[in-house]
């Protein structure tokens, strides 16, 4: 059976990741009702024993199939750690290997510079380092999944190095790209920049660009390292949110005039 390791990068990428992981051990509970380690499950997580003080691994197959204590196959980065820290000290911050983390304090300032070329470079040892640990861990590794916003300075700027060593030092492995592109109205005012620097740093006639030509050219830059981008624009999940909310408004409304006329007509007996 094959594996994946998933790479949430800043904080867009951590807390996708974070819904993702929940809904992963929800279908899988729906799935399997007799609560075993198999294949599907072994993809994106590994089966731990912790009961000697050392976190050993349960290859497939042993333990009867019994679930001792799942760790997921993935690589936690932010330059700020508030956000990883948050989804540690939640119930699902169990299933995170601490050995898996790396973070900053003083953030990249949603600047794609700071990102790829300040952090990027100061851990870039780092970054190979936990990877190989990651990879290292799998018994048949696949693909690797990065998870990052296109406007902020550690999504845009550590995911496209985090991108760039993925090519280098594991030229075999499929590389899938969940790039979330801002909406008109993110109120990071470098985030149109950030997508840009993606694509051309020196370049800055490019600035002139309009929104929709800087997205094209930041998808054709990770789609130079990357074997498959799933963008994600968040402007239409914002107008679909807001049709959402106003379709469940009028039917509130509507079902409370509802109520309220039957009242009406129930105290009028």
């Amino acid at each position: 059976m094959t594996q994946s390791i998933v790479i949430q990068v800043g904080q867009c990428g951590n807390q996708i990741g974070c819904r993702f992981w929940d809904l992963a051990l929800r279908e899988h509970a729906q799935y399997s009702k007799a609560g075993a380690y198999d294949e599907p499950l072994s993809s994106f997580f590994r089966n731990t024993d912790t009961r000697h003080g050392v976190q050993r691994d349960i290859p497939l197959g042993e333990g009867k199939g019994r679930i001792g204590m799942l760790k997921a196959r993935a690589v936690l980065v932010d330059m700020e750690e508030g956000v990883v820290s948050e989804l540690l000290s939640e119930p699902l911050g169990e299933v995170f290997d601490n050995r898996m983390l790396l973070t900053d304090v003083s953030g990249s300032g949603n600047n794609w510079a700071v990102g790829n070329k300040m952090y990027g470079t100061k851990y870039h040892e780092n970054i190979v380092e936990t990877l190989r640990k990651s990879a290292e861990l799998c018994d048949c590794l696949q693909s690797f999944f990065i998870l990052h916003s296109m406007g902020g300075g550690t999504g845009s700027g550590v995911g496209t190095k985090i991108l760039e060593v993925l090519k280098d030092e594991f030229p075999e492995v499929y590389r899938f790209v969940v790039a979330v592109f801002p909406s008109a109205d993110d109120d990071v005012i470098t985030s149109p920049y950030n997508r840009l620097m993606k694509r051309a740093f020196t370049e800055e006639k490019m600035f002139k660009c309009s929104l929709s030509l800087i997205s094209v050219l930041a998808l054709h830059e990770l789609t130079e390292k990357a074997d498959c981008v799933l963008p994600i624009d968040n402007q239409v999940i914002v107008h679909e949110y807001s049709l959402f909310m106003k379709q469940n408004l009028a039917a509130s409304l509507k079902l409370c005039t509802e109520m309220l006329i039957f009242l009406c007509f129930f105290s009028s007996l």
